[in-house]
């Protein structure tokens, strides 16, 4: 049976795919060479350009896969977390990289409400105890 999908999780579904583009064109240009060594090196990233760029590709693989998504979501919110430092550290603004992460949380929240859920349901951890015990089957 074919579940229909809604506005809100379509919503997420288009953000997700908007910081995952994203991701996955940056991280292209910093695997392929193409971006420039100056913008790296004035942030101490010149020789690890190639990592970084092939970090952000599997961290938006992993945030568009709907079965990868929650660890998608932690990996992506890490990738955008250390951007985020870097510039603090320099001085750079650092609001893109802020409203990215926002974004990527909206978008999750969206796609599966219950995936954040941890955050306002509290742990279930009683257990039902049977009042009678079992009776062995001869």
């Amino acid at each position: 049976m074919k579940e229909r999908i809604n506005g809100a999780r379509a919503a997420g579904l288009v953000l997700h795919i908007l910081v995952g583009g994203l991701l996955i064109v940056t991280g292209s240009q910093k695997v392929l060479g193409s971006v420039s060594p100056e913008a790296l090196v004035k942030f101490g990233l010149g020789e690890q350009a190639r990592l970084i760029g092939a970090g952000a590709i599997l961290a938006a693989l992993l945030l568009l896969i709907p079965r990868t998504s929650s660890l998608g979501l932690l990996v992506t919110s890490s990738f955008w977390g250390g951007a985020i430092c870097i510039h603090m550290a320099h001085g750079e603004p650092y609001l893109f990289q802020s409203l990215a992460l926002v974004l990527s949380w909206a978008g999750a929240y969206l796609r599966n409400p219950a995936a954040l859920s941890s955050f306002w349901a509290p742990p279930k951890m009683t257990r039902e105890v049977a009042t009678e015990p079992e009776q062995a089957v001869p």
